[in-house]
């Protein structure tokens, strides 16, 4: 009797001594869903980090957490940010704007809090979360790309198709993916995963060309760039080496010299001498806008101008309105006064007759200049920024230019700063400072009144200078102290990939931006700091 009754006390044991080993399991485990989360919208992502959280909370022993936080120099360090956002409330008079900010910016403190409280996540777990960001991506990516191949007539800008999060976005992610495949190729995947990680990489990049994910692409060859000067500064001697900077070298000579040539396609200079007519053929009068301009392949577009022929010959060979919108949600009418003008010829019946079906149907698709039909990814991108240049050369008007919107952006956020130095002008008030200013740009239509695009004058703007002070040493205090670290070459990187997107966005105003900032940031730093006797315990020997 004395036996089964023992045995039988047994058993609550048991199960509580089970359920025990098994939270840490399901904790680390949860983690796996914060990529998937990252890189499917705000939505998955919050249930991905409430998921985590909650397994976190499960795991108990919260005495022995805080022990390990109070410990943490880097927990400190890493948080402080969300410290800085609340000490910013103190002097914010826009406190519905600063506490969705404030929810917006909580990953800051999340991270921090899930990694540095506990023992559970092993160097291992961090190589597999590593493993299952690039395949997620990987997946996201495909996605996209067979998506826009089955929708093309609504994709028509390739941007528009990352549909979960924005393309900047989505680039700077696809471009830490590139990269993490390289290195864990290189150091943690056996001879099946080698395989599997160079069939991954080539489609990698083959997605971010096809899905013209500009901004990842130019992040990732600048940080490609980084990473040999890096190792060229470590390995100065190798003939190896030196033979991958003649060859950046050359790419980056072969990069400005197909830049001139496409700007001599599109801006060349041999052109006739343009000549304003006064009727065409059918006695109807040309109309001239000498004010404005603008010109495709340098011809002028608004001259030679006969709207009755050109709305008649129109509607003849399109179901698409004269007056209306094209597929791309511009106004018709100037889409195909670009087009005509890109090949040279009048806007009236006469040049109608010269427009093939294709041609119609490429107008009709919002394509400007009949060069671009057949241009790769790369050319598009090329001749919109040398168009905006010439159209704000011309106009000096910024609205609906991308690039020389952002000099404004720049512009008002530093008078903003300036004239809130030492501590800015509070985590709520950034918003409405920045509306103020826009009344003196009264060209600028509502829709592009953004902020600054600029992740370190937001911060000087938002907090001063001592704000910007501190994000800077939070920023590059890591990548100074932990250089003589295993594996410091993945997270020199990924800080590349942050701090360049601090030049062009605001990267940290973002759910899907600050979330990818804090997860991966506080994830490598965690990973560097795990003692070098626990990377070669036996029970990572399988990496």
């Amino acid at each position: 009797m004395l036996h089964l009754f023992t045995s039988e006390n047994k058993k609550p044991t048991v199960i509580l001594s089970y359920l025990k080993d098994t939270k840490p399991i399901l904790f680390r485990w949860s983690l796996f869903l914060l990529p998937v989360g990252l890189l499917f919208g705000e939505v998955p992502t919050s249930i991905a980090e409430i998921t985590v959280c909650f397994f976190w909370l499960m795991t108990g022993d919260f005495k022995e957490k805080f022990k390990k936080l109070s410990r943490s120099f880097y927990f400190y360090l890493l948080s402080s940010l969300f410290i800085l956002h609340i000490a910013g409330l103190l002097y914010t008079q826009d406190f519905n704007y600063a506490l969705n900010d404030l929810r917006v910016k909580i990953p800051i403190l999340l991270f921090p809090v899930l990694f540095f409280s506990t023992d559970y996540i092993s160097f291992k777990d961090i190589v597999n979360i590593l493993k299952w960001t690039i395949l997620v991506t990987f997946i996201n990516l495909l996605y996209l790309w067979i998506n826009k191949q089955l929708h093309a007539d609504v994709f028509l800008d390739t941007r528009m198709a990352s549909v979960f999060i924005s393309h900047i976005r989505l680039g700077l992610i696809s471009a830490f993916a590139v990269i993490t495949t390289v290195y864990i190729w290189i150091n943690y995947s056996c001879r099946i995963e080698k395989y599997l990680f160079a069939i991954i990489f080539l489609w990698l990049l083959y997605l971010m060309v096809s899905l013209s994910l500009m901004t990842g692409l130019a992040v990732l060859i600048i940080t490609s760039l980084f990473a040999i000067g890096y190792m060229l500064v470590k390995n100065y001697r190798s003939i190896y080496f030196k033979g991958i900077l003649l060859i950046c070298l050359a790419a980056i000579l072969g990069f400005i010299l197909y830049s001139n040539q496409i700007h001599r396609k599109y801006f060349p200079t041999n052109i006739p001498q343009q000549v304003m007519y006064t009727n065409t053929i059918h006695k109807n009068p040309y109309i001239h806008k000498i004010n404005a301009p603008y010109t495709e392949n340098a011809y002028w577009v608004f001259i030679n101008i006969c709207d009755i022929e050109l709305q008649k010959q129109w509607e003849k060979r399109s179901q698409l309105p004269y007056n209306g919108k094209d597929k791309r949600g511009n106004e018709l009418r100037y889409t195909l006064y670009r087009y005509l003008t890109s090949k040279g010829v009048t806007k009236d019946s006469t040049g109608m007759a010269q427009l093939n079906a294709e041609d119609i149907k490429n107008i009709e698709q919002g394509i400007p200049n009949h060069f671009l039909a057949n241009a790769n990814f790369l050319e598009k991108r090329l001749y919109e920024l040398m168009q905006e240049y010439h159209y704000y050369k011309a106009s000096k008007k910024p609205q609906g230019k991308t690039l020389f919107l952002r000099f404004i952006y720049w512009k008002i956020g530093f008078q903003i700063w300036m004239k809130n130095f030492w501590w800015g002008v509070g985590t709520g008030d950034v918003q409405q400072t920045f509306q103020s200013k826009y009344k003196h740009y009264p060209d600028i239509p509502a829709v592009e009144q953004l902020r600054a695009h600029h992740q370190l004058l937001t911060f000087a703007l938002t907090f001063g200078i001592v704000g910007l002070v501190l994000f800077l040493i939070i920023t590059f205090y890591p990548l100074i102290q932990l250089r003589h670290t295993n594996n410091y070459m993945l997270y020199f990187l990924l800080s590349s990939i942050h701090i360049l997107s601090f030049f062009i966005d605001d990267t940290l105003e973002t759910q899907p931006g600050v979330t990818f900032y804090a997860l991966y940031n506080t994830l490598l730093i965690r990973w560097l700091l795990i003692p070098l006797n626990e990377k070669s315990d036996p029970i990572h020997k399988d990496i």
